[in-house]
C-alpha cells in the first residue's frame, strides 16, 4: 500500500469517527447524568391534530338529545362529550349506538371507540368523549365479513362519534 493511499484511508476513517461521535453526543449518548422525568400532569390523551401535552378543548358537553342533534353540523371535527343510553353494542368492533333515553324516536348516534368499551352494557347510561364526524363511511374489508355488518350499514352517511372514550355515570 502506498503512503498516499494510506493517508487517504486514515482521513476517511477519522472523518467517519468524528461524525459518529458528534451524532452520539448530539443525541445524548455518552452523558453521565440521567434526565429528570417530566412532571406528571392530568391531561387528556393527545388527539391526532394536537401537540402532546396540549389540553383538549371540548366543544360540547351534555346530553345526546334533540337540541344537540339539531346543531350536530356545528360541532363537526370537534371534541364533544355526550351523555346517553347504550342501545346497541358490538364489543368485537369497539362500537356502540347512543340514544336519548327521554326520546326513543331521536336518530341514534354511532360511537366508534379508540379502544374497546369493556364496561359498556346495553341499557347503561354513559358519557362518551370523541370527535364528531358528519358522514360515516363503512370500511370495506373482504376479510371482515361477519354478523355485525348490518350494524354499520344503517349508519352510512350519518353523523358519528369517532375515536371515543367511555366514562360511566
Amino acid at each position: 500500500m502506498n503512503t498516499t493511499h494510506h493517508r487517504h484511508r486514515v482521513r476517511k476513517l477519522a472523518g467517519a469517527l468524528v461524525l459518529a461521535t458528534t451524532a452520539a453526543v448530539s443525541t445524548g449518548c455518552g452523558t453521565s447524568s440521567t434526565p429528570e422525568p417530566a412532571p406528571e400532569t392530568e391531561t387528556t390523551p393527545a388527539q391526532p391534530e394536537q401537540t402532546p401535552g396540549e389540553q383538549t378543548t371540548v366543544a360540547y358537553s351534555g346530553p345526546y338529545d334533540e337540541e344537540f342533534r339539531a346543531d350536530v353540523s356545528s360541532y363537526a371535527g370537534q371534541q364533544v362529550t355526550l351523555t346517553g343510553e347504550v342501545a346497541d353494542l358490538v364489543p368485537s368492533r369497539s362500537a356502540m349506538v347512543l340514544t336519548d333515553p327521554e326520546n326513543p324516536d331521536l336518530d341514534p348516534l354511532l360511537v366508534s371507540a379508540q379502544y374497546a368499551f369493556p364496561d359498556a352494557e346495553e341499557g347503561a347510561i354513559v358519557d362518551v368523549t370523541g370527535t364528531l364526524q358528519t358522514n360515516f363511511q363503512a370500511r370495506v374489508d373482504q376479510d371482515d365479513v361477519d354478523n355485525d355488518a348490518g350494524f354499520y350499514d344503517r349508519h352510512i352517511g350519518h353523523p358519528y362519534l369517532d375515536q371515543a372514550g367511555l366514562g360511566t355515570e
